[in-house]
Formats: structure tokens, C-alpha cells, sequence
């Protein structure tokens, strides 16, 4: 069974994030996935339940954070759908679960006319420009690829659980697409 991490922190493949971690259920957690060089799913919840969809990520970082708590920096791997779960003695959860395959990239280049994907491309430049604390995690940013950036939206914007599950569940980042572009285009107005 895979190790589950309950958080409301929303991230999609290729997306990175810092955790701090404290519990001595999730100490162990980091201990064992990174003994056996395995990832655990990033799960969001919903009551006392996990939603059924979530990501698959990795430890690619550790520090001892300035309070001697462990950080660690998480990059997301791949979308998972959560078949069941249950929890160890120590309230540790763990699931069965199958991987779901990755949206297809979309590539464009910059002198092209495709208006939908530049706008979406250079708004989120803007967003890690204005926020350099979030974009350091992205050594090498892809705005160059619009479902790379539709993700990283996704992970930033102010949605429901309910709407990043619906999300996430896509086959594609088409419906992303058009979602973002609604939201920058009414932003304009």
C-alpha cells in the first residue's frame, strides 16, 4: 500500500512544494519513503475521508528549518486515483491506487498567434515575478508549455476542493485552459 499525506495543499506533476513536517506519523513517512526511495500521495480532505483523486510526489529535499522542525521540498510526479484507504496504528493512511496517465504538453512558441495559450503563459510570469518566494522553487520554469502553466495555475488559484477534484480528474488540461483564460479575460475587463 502506498503512504497517503492528507494536506489541503493542491499541487499537480511538476509542481513543487515545502512542507514542515512534525507528527511522528509523518516523520515516518519521510523516513520510510525515503529508505526505500518511494513517493507518497499528496490526498486532500473531505471530513474524515480522502477525496479520490491526488498526486504522487517526491522528497527532493530535506533542511532543519529555523524551530529544528524538518522541512522538506516535494515535486509532484504523477496524478493518482485513491481505490481505498485505511489507517496503521500511528493514524498513518494508506491507500491502494492507480496511476492515471499525464495530461498531454502543449508546446508553443512565443510569435505564434495562439493568443489563449501566450496570455496564459505570460499572466503566470507575471504571478512568479510578483511572487519570487514561490517561483524559486521552479529552477527552470516551462511557460513555453501551456499544461506545465495551466498546472501551476491550478495549484495557486482560490478553488474548491470540489473544483480541484474536478480538475484533476480531467484526461487533459483543455478544460484548464479554458477555464484560466475565462478567469484572466474577466480580470481585464
Amino acid at each position: 500500500m502506498t503512504k497517503l499525506f492528507p494536506l489541503p495543499l493542491f499541487l499537480l506533476p511538476g509542481g513543487r512544494a515545502k512542507l514542515r513536517i512534525f507528527e511522528p506519523r509523518y516523520l515516518r513517512l519521510v523516513r520510510e519513503c525515503t529508505a526505500n526511495g518511494e513517493g507518497f500521495v499528496l490526498a486532500m480532505m473531505q471530513g474524515q475521508r480522502l477525496y479520490k483523486y491526488g498526486t504522487l510526489v517526491d522528497i527532493v529535499d530535506f533542511e532543519t528549518l529555523p524551530d529544528g522542525l524538518l522541512g522538506i521540498t516535494i515535486a509532484g510526479r504523477q496524478r493518482v486515483e485513491i481505490m481505498s484507504t485505511e489507517q496503521a496504528p500511528d493514524k498513518l493512511w494508506l491507500g491502494d491506487i492507480r496511476t492515471l496517465h499525464d495530461w498531454p504538453h502543449d508546446d508553443y512558441v512565443d510569435n505564434t498567434d495562439d493568443e489563449v495559450q501566450a496570455r496564459i503563459a505570460t499572466s503566470l510570469k507575471h504571478v512568479f515575478a510578483a511572487h519570487p518566494d514561490h517561483a524559486e522553487q521552479y529552477e527552470q520554469p516551462h511557460f513555453e508549455d501551456v499544461t506545465w502553466a495551466c498546472q501551476r495555475w491550478l495549484e495557486i488559484l482560490p478553488l474548491t476542493s470540489a473544483q480541484k477534484q474536478w480538475f484533476i480528474a480531467q484526461d487533459s488540461a483543455d478544460e484548464a485552459k479554458q477555464f484560466i483564460h475565462q478567469l484572466l479575460e474577466e480580470h481585464v475587463e
